[in-house]
């Protein structure tokens, strides 16, 4: 009886870390008028193939409660930093302009209400300590 126990355990806990893979990530709120300053470590182990390397989980999901007309989303750190964006609109990856590598990401437009997977990553699969800050304001 113990091992059928055990096994229903095993079950359910994998079960649990394969359908929610941002339970780890540092989750958020943000609502019209409200902002956040986080921060982190860029980079990690998994190659986005198409912006840098990520973390197997996000850094941060964001959920907004209401439809933000505007929002900023902006990254400083040292490397060769990338932003990658996962929410309700879709899929969004953020590299520093033209050859220059001035440690700044912005990525700004309309915020659908719901959740969003951020990712701060590195091209160079490096890691670096980032500041990350969130703003309705223009």
């Amino acid at each position: 009886m113990k091992l059928r126990s055990f096994r229903i355990l095993g079950c359910v806990v994998g079960l649990i870390l394969a359908l929610a893979p941002s339970a780890w990530a540092d989750q958020q709120r943000i609502a019209p008028g409200g902002s956040l300053s986080l921060s982190g470590t860029s980079g990690g182990a998994v190659n986005s193939q198409d912006c840098g390397f990520i973390a197997q989980t996000p850094n941060h999901v964001i959920e907004i409660t209401e439809d933000l007309p505007y929002w900023r989303i902006m990254v400083t750190t040292s490397g060769s930093p990338t932003l990658l964006i996962d929410g309700p609109t879709g899929r969004y990856c953020v590299l520093p302009e033209g050859s220059a590598n001035s440690g700044i990401l912005q990525y700004s437009g309309y915020g659908t209400q719901g959740n969003y997977n951020i990712y701060i990553g590195d091209r160079q699969q490096n890691q670096s300590p980032y500041r990350l800050s969130i703003s309705d304001q223009k």
